[in-house]
């Protein structure tokens, strides 16, 4: 618990029990101490007890009832508190797209461009990825105008907007530079997401671009951090000229960004 992070107090207690349930440390029908006790333990008021509790019963992972106090719920069979875990490639049958945000740009972010040059017109799509009816991951791209017109009728809504960019981008989606981080999410993400505050989420950056370093593609996406995995197989020789980059992010070279990643 710590007071100065900018993070409420009885967020960083409901992420930690919420923790202590999915990794079932505390299993279905184990008995909370009652809030005084809970209090004097984490050294915080009574009232950041009440708001963390009230916050995972709202999540449906608590029960509270008087007199008999408070209980971890126990999970319907083949059902879990905690969302599956979908790997950064993969298309599960079951996934479901929600589309929050499509219309034009004039301009792609600094965050988004990096150091390679644009087109002059952009579509930026922002949208959500289902799964069982559970979020894991939210979708912000900018595709070059000249290609998205290529995209078939509505085919964003059903069909992972890299792929649509590799297959119509032809020689301007010829390379690919990936980069990921471990962030901590923001109320933004959080709400999409629906996991708490200062959570630990992945962040990707993914950029296509041709010979021309203009770029074709460009997207962050947020992963729930309790809903995500990386599973990578790599030839020898990618492995040996990318590990520094691996290793040590700052010390990535110009060559180590221009190969695929």
């Amino acid at each position: 618990m710590d007071p100065s992070n900018g993070i409420a107090l009885y967020v960083q207690l409901a992420d930690l029990w919420r923790y202590n349930i999915v990794s079932h440390k505390w299993p279905g029908g184990h008995r909370l101490d009652n809030f005084d006790l809970l209090a004097a333990e984490y050294k915080v008021a009574r009232i950041t007890v009440r708001q963390a509790v009230a916050r995972l019963v709202q999540e449906g992972l608590l029960s509270t009832q008087r007199g008999r106090g408070t209980y971890v719920l126990p999970r319907a069979e083949g059902s879990s508190a905690e969302p599956p875990r979908i790997s950064a490639s993969s298309w599960p049958e079951r996934l479901e797209i929600e589309l929050l945000f499509n219309e034009p740009a004039s301009d792609v972010p600094a965050e988004f461009r990096g150091a390679f040059e644009v087109f002059s017109a952009y579509r930026e799509i922002t949208k959500l990825h289902h799964l069982n009816g559970v979020p894991f991951a939210m979708v912000r791209v900018f595709v070059a105008e000249p290609i998205y017109r290529r995209f078939p009728r509505r085919a964003i809504e059903s069909q992972k907007l890299l792929r649509l960019t590799l297959k119509h981008g032809k020689r301007a989606a010829e390379q690919m530079h990936q980069r990921m981080t471990i962030e901590l999410a923001d109320i933004v993400v959080a709400q999409h997401l629906h996991c708490g505050i200062g959570s630990p989420v992945a962040k990707i950056l993914r950029q296509t671009y041709g010979t021309d370093r203009r770029l074709s593609y460009a997207g962050l996406a947020w992963y729930r951090g309790d809903a995500f995995e990386m599973d990578i197989t790599l030839p020898r020789a990618l492995v040996e000229d990318s590990s520094p980059a691996l290793i040590a992010p700052g010390a990535r070279g110009r060559k180590s960004v221009d190969k695929d990643t």
